[in-house]
């Protein structure tokens, strides 16, 4: 992986809902190609078995250390696994989805994952976050925070959000930033026009919500695409 430079970003927690799951979903996008290098070390071909290491992983070499309301951070990988560097419920998420995303991405497993952003009183103030895997109509919980693995602690109020899916290589086609979608795919391939504004597809399609909504969301379904892999490419 690049190596730990010292540098972060940092984010308020307590805030609006939706700036904080953006600044969660910007830094698994702006670090997913670190995972590329290292998923292969936590996959099990087994998906529990899978999220089990990585629970026990991030439980017992990493130790949880809260970040004051001043230092509120998020990181690369690198920095999370930097001896000394305070580590907290976002980090654990952040290295759990690292990993996961890069399976799902590089070895197309039948499963999901999602960031769940959760409050656990009356107020819905979101003020923790962990990685869940859905397998069918189950669910595996992974915070490392608790005590357990799998512990299903039971929020008041949560959110779930996925990045949009690992775009890869592209043949013929360099958007500059080291990643490429899979000329098969033709759906990534739109997903990384659309991300990196091509033509200016992006700009277009968030300025003219009705159409985007209407004629070309009917049009995009009847190609077999997910709308909902557009909707989280246009918002982030």
């Amino acid at each position: 992986m690049p190596p730990f430079k010292n540098e972060y970003k940092l984010v308020t927690w307590r805030q609006n809902t939706r700036r904080l799951t953006k600044e969660i979903i910007r830094a698994h996008e702006q670090y997913e190609t670190d995972y590329d290098l290292i998923y292969k070390l936590f996959d099990c071909n087994n998906v529990y078995e899978t999220c089990r290491g990585l629970w026990d992983f991030c439980k017992y070499n990493i130790p949880y250390t809260v970040e004051s309301e001043e230092e509120q951070s998020v990181k690369s990988p690198a920095a999370i696994l930097t001896n000394g560097q305070k580590t907290d419920c976002k980090h654990y998420s952040l290295f759990i989805g690292g990993v996961l995303g890069a399976i799902k991405a590089n070895e197309n497993d039948p499963w999901e994952w999602c960031y769940r952003f959760v409050s656990y009183d009356a107020s819905e103030e979101i003020g923790h976050v962990f990685v869940v895997v859905k397998t069918g109509s189950a669910e595996i919980w992974i915070d490392p925070v608790l005590t357990g693995f799998n512990q299903k602690k039971q929020p008041t109020y949560y959110i779930d959000k996925q990045p949009a899916m690992a775009l890869y290589s592209i043949s013929g086609m360099n958007e500059g930033n080291g990643k490429s979608v899979t000329a098969s795919n033709p759906e990534r391939g739109f997903l990384l026009m659309v991300n990196n504004n091509v033509l200016s597809l992006k700009t277009l399609l968030n300025d003219n919500p009705s159409i985007t909504n209407g004629a070309f969301k009917d049009w995009y379904i009847s190609k077999g695409f997910d709308f909902d892999h557009l909707k989280l490419v246009l918002n982030g």
